[in-house]
């Protein structure tokens, strides 16, 4: 069959689903890499982020929670770097690029810390892109939430409209916390509530769009919520209910693929049946797309936390984007995070950009 053939069948196909009531396509991807496993048994390792590095892509770093320990980093090839805060039991971690913070740009970590209650609430690291480590800069050790009570979820935010950076924090009870980060003039961060949200049940995954400047929270056995980012913003809307398109709870974690003109997706955890859906960023976030891994040289994924996702190039390996996922049932032993190619996801449904914007 020629190309154009081919093509002609594939967008007739995908109106035809669409027209059905079902979905467009699955994709199968095989893990290309994999970490290290945590040094914990039983449920322990649970969200992923990734931190591009300024100048070497090849020299970047996969972070990952230890929710029995400490935060983990990992080389692109899934050998263990770094592990920091060993008893601080984080349970979500993100990044910030570009924080003012004794007089120049750094790149930060930050993390729910669920540990006790001295060392319970927001913890801040500098990510140094020299020595590719981790140092804690946390003013006061953590930042409190929750009135000091334990976080569950978090994710960071820096508003395109105001330069501000944020970061959200979620709780078993459907409680979030907005908080302000700022620099204390002692070369430490803290921060400051500036906003209140409920829904009506737990919520911990959420990822937000420091562009397009919106916030979106997987209410777990609900569906996912889309909210205005910025603190004076008024009430969210639901977007995606568990059972449409066959997104099963729990809803997990959240992370967004991002590419030009605020364009891109947003990939939801579907625990229930031990896969991804993906939806359009912009609009109202259509969905597009399934995404099913299946066993390779690398055994399969299942039950999954946390996501995470860029479209920047890394390893060679991962030369076109990289989907990172937590393992709840690793042959290897101990759970781990595998990592996929996006182009192994994205043909040939979704967009390939491998344009780099997570730096002002």
């Amino acid at each position: 069959m020629s190309a154009l053939k081919r093509t002609v069948l594939t967008c007739w196909l995908g109106a035809l689903w669409i027209l059905e009531g079902k979905p467009e396509a699955t994709a199968r991807p095989e893990a290309r890499v994999q970490t290290q496993p945590v040094p914990h048994e039983g449920d322990a390792a649970d969200d992923p982020a990734i931190w591009i590095h300024p100048r070497d892509p090849s020299l970047s770093l996969v972070l990952g929670t230890d929710k029995r320990g400490g935060l983990h980093t990992y080389n692109m090839d899934g050998s263990e770097l770094q592990v920091v805060a060993p008893d601080t039991r984080p349970n979500n971690v993100d990044v910030l690029y570009d924080f003012p913070l004794g007089g120049k740009t750094v790149d930060l970590a930050v993390a729910s810390a669920q540990a006790p209650r001295e060392s319970r609430g927001v913890k801040v690291w500098v990510i140094d892109a020299a020595t590719r480590r981790l140092q804690d800069v946390t003013d006061g050790g953590a930042i409190p939430v929750f009135g000091g009570e334990t976080p569950y979820g978090v994710c960071a935010y820096h508003s395109a409209r105001t330069g501000r950076f944020h970061v959200f924090v979620t709780g078993r009870d459907g409680r979030v916390e907005q908080v302000e980060l700022k620099a204390t003039g002692t070369g430490s961060i803290g921060g400051t509530k500036v906003r209140a949200l409920t829904v009506g049940s737990t919520a911990e995954g959420c990822v937000a769009d420091n562009e397009g400047g919106f916030f979106y929270l997987a209410e777990e056995v609900v569906g996912i919520w889309k909210f205005g980012a910025e603190p004076e913003s008024g009430a969210g809307r639901i977007v995606a209910r568990v059972g449409e398109n066959g997104l099963v709870d729990d809803v997990e974690g959240l992370t967004l693929y991002e590419t030009a003109r605020g364009r891109g997706y947003l990939i939801a955890s579907s625990q229930g049946n031990d896969s991804y859906k993906v939806y359009e960023r912009e609009g109202e976030n259509r969905f597009v797309l399934t995404i099913d891994p299946t066993d390779g040289q690398i055994d399969d994924v299942d039950h999954t936390d946390g996501i995470a996702v860029t479209n920047c190039p890394t390893s060679r390996q991962l030369a076109k984007g990289t989907f990172i996922v937590q393992d709840d049932n690793n042959a290897g032993g101990n759970q781990n995070f595998k990592l996929y190619g996006w182009e192994d996801i994205a043909a040939p449904a979704l967009t390939i950009d491998t344009a780099c914007r997570n730096r002002t």
